[in-house]
């Protein structure tokens, strides 16, 4: 059976280590492009790459997560949803608010046209509620339609990746308790309507996020397999090797996004998961704490890094250098607003489920007076 406990091996660390390479991926691919001119076309971006793997990495956790966790009779969709809230606006709003700051500066100085029109309360609310890039049914209303707030480009994601969250929770939920559908069932219709246009469709004409649900479904079909089979560490690390090398010959830029590639990406993460459940990879607690630090603000740098440096780029510098200090800030800035955000929301989750359960019970309460000073009167 997987196990994730780092006590018995070291799959959540390795888990860890793809999660902050993922992040990383994405911020030194929009350095290089932003500063130091681009890559070469013939080989994968790495910004598109990282999305691709963040994708798949969310599909094999949250499937353990819904599983593992649902083994408890008090596990629901509330408690999921608190969790999920916990998790993703501790890195959101703060990240927002420094949005809001950084691009308040660069309209001060340049009146740049692709923040200035997102750069508003309404587009700021509907990113806050995770209605951007929505592609769904009601598509064909202007309403409907949101860009990313100012400069946060990569919010794009965020808003699928929540839409994925509730639809997949909602279905599960229904599963197992189909004393739930008749609560479950909006929710289900509701947010599933853009992981249903990410199945075979993209975010826009040019293929960009095309099919990215697939990229999920594909990492919970890895958690799945990873239950039936056990494959021998040295076997499983060739396959690693082979997997990542098989996505590098075979994918171009641009071309991040497609099957082809998700499934290379998929067969990777699945046998570096089956390699870390039987043997011990990374030997020093120094380098062990180190990967965990970096993937707790992972999250945070993949929201704030595109704003900061789109900063630098507006105000004209360029260079490798540039490049490199851009990294450097990114990482610094967003472990430091990280610390007491991002890196706290297991200690969110749990005030929010503290206060959830104080409010349902006031609510009992107050039923219940209500009930009783009702057949006093009668």
């Amino acid at each position: 059976m997987l196990s994730l406990d780092p006590k018995k091996n070291d799959t959540s660390l390795m888990l860890d280590l793809l999660r902050a390479g993922a992040a990383q991926m994405v911020c030194v691919g929009h350095a290089v492009r932003f500063f130091a001119g681009g890559f070469n076309q013939r080989w994968p971006l790495p910004h598109n790459t990282g999305v691709v793997l963040f994708f798949i990495l969310s599909g094999f956790l949250i499937t353990y997560t819904l599983i593992e966790r649902a083994k408890d009779p008090s596990y629901g969709f509330g408690t999921f949803l608190i969790e999920r809230t916990a998790r993703i606006y501790s890195g959101l709003i703060p990240a927002l608010l420094l949005v809001i700051i950084v691009d308040g500066i660069v309209l001060h100085f340049v009146n740049d046209p692709l923040i200035s029109v997102a750069y508003n309360l309404p587009t700021f609310l509907a990113n806050l509620a995770m209605f951007d890039s929505y592609r769904g049914s009601l598509s064909e209303f202007s309403i409907t339609q949101w860009r990313q707030f100012g400069s946060a480009t990569p919010l794009w994601t965020l808003a699928i990746e929540w839409h994925i969250y509730l639809f997949v929770a909602a279905i599960f939920f229904m599963g197992r308790k189909p004393s739930t559908i008749p609560l479950l069932v909006p929710v289900a219709i509701l947010f599933g309507q853009v992981p249903s246009h990410y199945i075979f469709y993209a975010l826009h004409a040019d293929g960009m996020g095309q099919g990215l649900f697939i990229a999920w479904l594909l990492g919970a079909y890895v958690y799945f397999i990873t239950q039936h089979i056990k494959v021998h560490p040295l076997a499983a690390a060739g396959v690693v090797v082979v997997s990542l090398a098989c996505y590098l010959l075979s994918t171009h830029a641009r071309g991040e996004y497609k099957l082809t590639s998700y499934v290379a990406l998929a067969i990777f993460v699945l046998f570096l998961v089956q390699a870390s459940q039987a043997t011990r990879i990374v030997a020093s607690p120094r380098v062990a704490t180190a990967i965990r630090f970096c993937a707790g603000y992972s999250f945070t740098l993949y929201l704030i890094h595109y704003t900061l440096m789109y900063a630098v780029f507006l105000l004209g510098y360029r260079g490798h250098t540039v490049a490199i200090g851009m990294i450097l800030i990114s990482n610094v800035v967003a472990a430091a607003m990280a610390i007491p955000t991002e890196m706290k929301h297991k200690t969110i989750a749990h005030l929010l489920s503290k206060l959830a359960t104080t409010t349902a019970e006031e609510a009992r309460r107050r039923a219940a007076a209500v009930v009783n000073f009702s057949r006093r009167r009668a």
